[in-house]
């Protein structure tokens, strides 16, 4: 397995499970590579990452993207590809990523970030 780390955009409101190890979610995310061409840059193919995000991470994600829609992030993780035959007969890749953090990217959105409430000093 190789680590990464990716930013893009999330692909839908991820739902918020429950196992027998606590909350966890399955993120889509979309990654657009800037590619040089020439002098210019334009975007690349967009390649889908199936993020796995459990605790409190999980509960915060599914928790942001129901308030603030399709929001911009970047995660970490390990990440493996796994081969599948599509319905059509036609061989495609998925790309999977056990995130060890995940997180908003405040690149081009404005995004709500609660912080812990503070203690009164005296």
């Amino acid at each position: 397995m190789s680590y990464i780390v990716r930013t893009g955009n999330l692909a839908a409101t991820p739902k918020l499970q429950q196992g027998e190890r606590g909350s966890y979610t399955y993120a889509r995310v979309i990654v657009t590579d800037s590619i040089k061409k020439g002098d210019d840059y334009v975007d690349g193919p967009a390649i889908a990452y199936d993020v796995a995000v459990s605790g409190r991470d999980a509960e915060r994600l599914v928790a942001t993207a129901e308030r603030d829609g399709n929001v911009r992030v970047i995660f970490a993780g390990r990440y493996y590809v796994t081969e599948y035959t599509a319905k059509d007969g036609t061989p495609r890749l998925q790309h999977n990523v056990q995130a060890d953090q995940i997180g908003a990217s405040f690149r081009g959105q404005d995004v709500h970030v609660p912080g812990k409430k503070q203690q009164p000093t005296e």
